[in-house]
């Protein structure tokens, strides 16, 4: 059973046992609508909402664009809820030359974005460079690649405190505190 499938049954019943309450108890009960302005807020307090899934969970879809994508076993799975309702999976594992990979991507299969760690010679000079210009004193504890919607960003995690977003021509840097996430 899908994620989507068991979402849907539960809501379905919460709503059968709220009309079946409100039957029960008919003293004094009203139906109000919200206004437009209010609805909106809640739905924006929907998108951001993550969880930890079994691998079982996860769309066949899914783990399959993942495999071709990494070419491993992923080993781990959670799912976030967009503010626009749709799923976001975040599948994470070890590649076969021990690295560790994250990939989001959409219930359709559709990858949003590839997290790959690398070796820290694979990251070219200039990215480097801004490194060291940006966080001269910082200790780098490990590099990764990011591919988002076909642009390249290392990220550089240092002290464990942050990471620095370093775009592949070095013309935008974004520092990132580990503690906002």
């Amino acid at each position: 059973m899908t994620l989507f499938t068991t979402t849907w049954r539960r809501v379905l019943t919460t709503t059968g046992m709220a009309v079946l309450a409100s039957l029960i108890c008919l003293d004094n009960t009203k139906a109000e609508s919200l206004p437009k302005r209010e609805s909106f807020l809640i739905a924006q307090t929907f998108g951001g909402i993550e969880r930890k899934i079994p691998l079982s969970e996860v769309p066949l879809t899914v783990m399959a664009s993942v495999k071709a994508v990494t070419g491993a076993e992923p080993n781990s799975a959670q799912v976030e809820i967009q503010s626009d309702g749709s799923l976001v999976y975040e599948i994470g594992g070890q590649n076969q030359q021990g690295f560790k990979f994250l990939v989001d991507i959409g219930s359709n299969g559709k990858i949003v974005e590839v997290d790959e760690e690398i070796d820290r010679s694979a990251v070219p000079a200039n990215v480097m460079r801004a490194v060291k210009q940006w966080a001269p004193n910082a200790q780098i504890v490990s590099t990764w690649r990011s591919t988002r919607l076909g642009e390249i960003v290392y990220e550089i995690v240092m002290d464990n405190k942050f990471w620095l977003e370093v775009f592949a021509d070095e013309q935008q840097v974004k520092k990132v505190t580990i503690n906002q996430l």
